[in-house]
This record gives structure tokens, C-alpha cells and sequence, in this order.
């Protein structure tokens, strides 16, 4: 199997991806243009400000509760959208969240999100809590409790090394 130029991350089925074809934006229809970032890659139209998320992308940058709503949401919704999928070219899904309040279009087979401009600015940003940051939270918290620990351990030995120091006499054979 050829690898495909798109779709490789979007889970497509082997018959689609044989067909590589440059996106094109849902809304105007212009080309869009794949930019890499700190957590991704996601698709950008440059006419529209629209741009296409996968749902692991979305996690990277909003977190997994949010992204895991909307998995959830464009399994259960009913209602198609709109616009089309900009990589398989199907008829898109109509979800809307509830909290932040947001209408959106998502693709099943692909796994894709699609956001206008002003809707993807109010994304909640900086909410990442994956299994991996809650662990790495976790184990710095009690690394954090040991090492107070360990510091009241060597604060409360050296007390006691100085009253032992105080309490022996110069005549002590110990002291010398």
C-alpha cells in the first residue's frame, strides 16, 4: 500500500487513501494548507481562517475531556451538516456543544473536526489533562512530600547531633 500525501493520520479506509487529492476548504473551497505546529499538524484555509483538526489533534490542544465530549457527540448526533468533508468529500455531521457553547462539523470516517475562524478561537486552550499528565502530576507531587521529608529527617538529626555535641564535656573521652 502506498503511503498516502493526506489521510494517512485521518484512519481512512485503504480505498480512499488511493486517491490523494489536495483538501480543499468545506467553506469556499480554496486548498488547504497543512501547518506544523508544537502539537501537530492541523489543516488551514487560508481564504477562510477555517481550519480541520483530527480528534487527537484537538486533544493535544484543548485536552481530552473536551475532545472526548465531542468524539462522543459526533457518534451520537443524527443530523448531517452542511458542508462536505474536505478529505473524503462525504456529507459532514452537525454537532453542537454544549459548553463552550460551539456548532460544528465533523467528519466520522475521518475523524475530523472541522472550525470556522471565530469558533476556533473560543476553544479552551491549556486544559491538556491526559493519563500522561495526570501521572506526571502524581509522582511530582509526591516527589515533592519525600523531599520535604527528607529535609525535616536531616534538620532533625543535625538538632540532635548539636545537643549531643552540647551535652558532652571536655573531659568526655568520647569528645576527643
Amino acid at each position: 500500500m502506498k503511503r498516502p500525501r493526506f489521510g494517512c493520520a485521518l484512519n481512512l479506509p485503504e480505498s480512499r487513501t488511493n486517491l490523494v487529492t489536495m483538501p480543499t476548504c468545506p467553506v469556499c473551497q480554496e486548498p488547504l494548507k497543512s501547518v506544523p505546529q508544537r502539537n501537530g499538524v492541523y489543516h488551514h484555509c487560508d481564504a477562510c481562517d477555517g481550519r480541520a483538526l483530527t480528534i487527537s489533534q484537538l486533544r493535544r490542544v484543548s485536552g481530552d475531556r473536551f475532545s472526548t465530549r465531542l468524539q462522543r457527540l459526533i457518534g451520537l448526533t443524527q443530523r448531517r451538516g452542511e458542508q462536505t468533508c474536505p478529505f473524503c468529500s462525504q456529507p459532514m455531521w452537525a454537532i453542537t456543544s454544549p459548553e463552550p457553547k460551539l456548532e460544528l462539523d465533523a467528519c466520522r470516517a475521518c475523524n475530523l473536526i472541522w472550525f470556522d475562524a471565530p469558533t476556533y478561537e473560543t476553544l479552551p486552550e491549556g486544559a491538556a489533562e491526559t493519563l500522561h499528565s495526570i501521572t506526571a502530576d502524581a509522582t511530582e507531587i509526591i516527589a515533592v512530600q519525600r523531599l520535604k521529608e527528607q529535609q525535616q529527617r536531616e534538620a532533625a538529626e543535625q538538632k540532635r547531633g548539636r545537643k549531643k555535641k552540647l551535652l558532652r564535656s571536655p573531659d568526655d573521652p568520647a569528645a576527643r
